[in-house]
């Protein structure tokens, strides 16, 4: 069976050929990516009404090529799955949109997927050695949650942040520092330049049972605000600031991580999500003791269609169908997801 995925759940265009065979693991056939990095780089952030347009114009054309790389018509396809939630309602409704119109137009069922599931599920992907039951640590720019992963459809939490993502921490920290957008990937590179630094941040949440930033972040603005210009216009403080930052945000998650593993037992981990491309994350997660570490390939760290192919199949497989008049959720926490 081949499913045709398409993901839009904020700034990412994506599509995918994903193929399934028996019980094997799902296989992507071709799979493509459309930035709009440039796009929104004039404003800082994200644009979510420019976002959705970019999406309706970059579809049509990203669906005929990756249809024409995995060498199939869109008559061969079985399903079509899309990003139902969370994300950015707009751009989600464009995805959905395109979806519901081809499963209509060729009579195959179509797939509302859970973007974060599409996340947790990643790393089996590009890791045969990977199996259920592990952790997934789930960064990117909009969320950071600890989840144990039993199988499909059967998650449960250990911990979310109960405000900012570590992405968004990162990206904060970075616009602080005057570096241009996308400021964490740019703020983490900086900080890659070196090994140590003078500036001290408190290491937040050790002793407390959630997941938050609110703080970490209230620390990093005063002690930027504390070196004045220096912080921005020399390269020797902005740096030993961006590592300090660095540091402080990726010791908060090992710790968190650290603690989850010896409450479950679990010494699987999977780091996904845009911030699990970050390389001081990856070294410090390796670090922990008796961990056995499992990272998505580059391609499927950060949003991409592969994933919800994955789920997408995975669902459809067990029977799952989505309803054409279900509407998109901009909220959908990971844990509610079943299968029906």
């Amino acid at each position: 069976m081949l499913v045709l995925a398409l993901e839009t759940s904020c700034d990412e265009t994506a599509v995918a050929v994903v193929r399934g065979e028996g019980d094997a693991r799902p296989v992507v056939c071709a799979e493509s990516i459309s930035s709009q990095i440039k796009l929104h780089a004039d404003y800082g952030g994200v644009v979510p009404e420019l976002a959705a347009r970019e999406h309706l114009k970059a579809l049509p054309w990203m669906i005929e090529r990756t249809l024409g790389e995995a060498k199939v018509s869109i008559g061969d396809i079985t399903a079509v799955a899309a990003t139902r939630g969370p994300g950015l309602k707009g751009c989600l409704l464009v995805g959905c949109g395109f979806a519901k119109a081809i499963a209509l137009a060729h009579g195959i069922p179509v797939l509302g997927v859970n973007h974060i599931e599409g996340h947790v599920l990643a790393p089996l992907m590009d890791n045969p050695g990977l199996d259920f039951p592990y952790l997934a640590l789930v960064v990117s720019g909009g969320h950071t949650e600890i989840l144990a992963v039993r199988g499909v459809g059967r998650y449960e939490l250990i911990n979310r942040t109960s405000d900012d993502a570590a992405g968004e921490a990162f990206d904060k920290s970075a616009n602080l520092l005057g570096l241009e957008y996308p400021g964490g990937p740019r703020l983490a590179a900086l900080a890659d330049k070196y090994t140590s630094s003078d500036f001290v941040l408190p290491r937040v949440m050790r002793n407390d049972p959630g997941i938050s930033f609110s703080g970490l972040k209230t620390a990093i603005a005063l002690l930027i605000a504390k070196q004045g210009e220096g912080a921005v216009s020399d390269e020797e403080v902005r740096g030993r600031l961006a590592f300090a930052i660095q540091d402080a945000i990726v010791t908060a998650l090992v710790d968190k991580l650290t603690a989850a593993m010896k409450s479950t037992g679990i010494r699987h981990v999977a780091i996904t999500g845009g911030v699990s491309a970050n390389r001081a994350l990856r070294a410090r997660v390796r670090a922990i003791p008796r961990a056995e570490v499992y990272l998505p390939g580059d391609q499927h760290c950060m949003d991409n269609a592969g994933m919800i192919g994955y789920v997408g199949l995975e669902r459809f497989r067990r029977g799952e169908r989505s309803d054409l008049r279900a509407d998109v959720q901009s909220r959908w926490p990971v844990e509610t997801m079943r299968l029906e």
